[in-house]
């Protein structure tokens, strides 16, 4: 009885134990089969980001190429996937405000790249693109305001003491552009910096100041058609024609489709009193861009020199159709009027310029309208 007990008892711990045992073993299989389940979770979770990863890269890349293709509407449903993908994309935001700009859909464009400063709010490129949004729809205060934070925190970028200056400009505070000018300058010498200096000095008389920035114009880019002809323009407008058309067959030559310059050197010939080769560039200019209203009324000039009045009123009527408030040409139409004995519409054309603004056709209404 003693054995049995002593058997029974053996056995008992034994059961107990392997009860145990098999119960630890039940434990830890728990947990390693969560363990396992945890890693498969993880590596799902990898996998599903790398594909989302993927899939992203692709649409914005070719988004990219859509854009560059001048597909904007392609681009604009690629990118709006690529945003479902990645909420916190800046560049898929910053990239539908250049296609919501490009259909001119400007609260669009303002929307998404005001997106694009939120989630990466260090990007110089997003403050000076609301910035210069704003300068050109003439808001220069909400401007100004996103050029401020720019000067605050990038001090050493040029351009926004540049576009503070065309502010400037804009408003005749010369001083004050020519302030953010020089500042410009001091940070880096750019030749469209010299340029739009040199237009400032020009507009307070100093010509030799703008002489002198035009030509250091001409040497950071000499290839610049632009910058020969505003140098042609200043000897224009300070009377040294020769020089001045030298400067623009220099302009021509570099872009021999440049209406600008062959209408003003028309006009440097037709001061001269050489008709002639005044009308070869009007008339050049008007090849290059037939609605081009600055040759139209200067060819206009041309044929009422010579007193050919029929194509002189047809360039009027053509050039104040494109531009009804192109003054030159109702005063000038208002002086053809005026050739040919038909007063009442004389005045209403000088009328019509009065209204404009001009202190000339002022000056006709009150001489020869009764």
């Amino acid at each position: 009885m003693k054995y049995l007990f002593l058997f029974l008892h053996v056995k008992f711990v034994l059961i107990f134990s392997l009860f145990f045992c098999f119960s630890n073993t039940s434990h830890s299989q728990d947990l390693m089969n969560e363990s396992d389940s945890l890693f498969i979770d993880s590596i799902n979770k990898l996998n599903l980001n790398n594909k989302k990863l993927i899939l992203f890269e692709n649409k914005y890349n070719e988004a990219i190429d859509q854009f560059n293709l001048g597909k904007i509407n392609n681009a604009i449903i690629l990118l709006n996937e690529c945003v479902k993908l990645d909420s916190a994309s800046a560049n898929s935001y910053f990239l539908l405000s250049k296609c919501y700009y490009d259909l001119d859909l400007k609260m669009e464009f303002l929307h998404n790249i005001k997106k694009a400063l939120l989630f990466d709010s260090s990007n110089v490129l997003y403050f000076s693109e609301i910035g210069n949004y704003y300068r050109l729809v003439t808001k220069n205060d909400s401007a100004n305001f996103y050029y401020d934070i720019i000067i605050e925190n990038f001090p050493n970028f040029s351009d926004v003491f540049y576009w503070k200056s065309l502010i400037n400009i804009k408003k005749e505070d010369y001083s004050s552009a020519l302030d953010n000018m020089n500042r410009a300058i001091n940070i880096e010498e750019k030749d469209y910096y010299f340029n739009e200096r040199a237009g400032i000095y020009r507009k307070q008389k100093n010509f030799n100041k703008s002489l002198s920035d035009y030509k250091i114009c001409l040497k950071i880019n000499n290839e610049s058609s632009l910058y020969y002809n505003n140098i042609a323009s200043l000897y224009k407008s300070i009377g040294i024609l020769d020089s001045s058309i030298y400067f623009y067959n220099k302009s021509i030559t570099l872009d021999e489709k440049n209406k600008l310059s062959f209408n003003n050197r028309g006009e440097v010939f037709l001061e001269k009193g050489d008709i002639d080769n005044a009308k070869k560039d009007f008339i050049k200019s008007l090849e290059i861009d037939s609605n081009y209203v600055l040759a139209l009324n200067n060819l206009s000039i041309c044929y009422y020199s010579s007193n050919d009045l029929d194509k002189t009123i047809q360039l009027l009527n053509q050039c104040i159709k494109i531009q009804p408030d192109f003054v030159t040409a109702l005063i000038n139409r208002g002086i053809y009027y005026q050739t040919v004995r038909d007063e009442t519409k004389a005045c209403e054309d000088w009328k019509k310029a009065s209204k404009y603004g001009s202190e000339l056709a002022k000056k006709f209404i009150n001489n020869e309208c009764y």
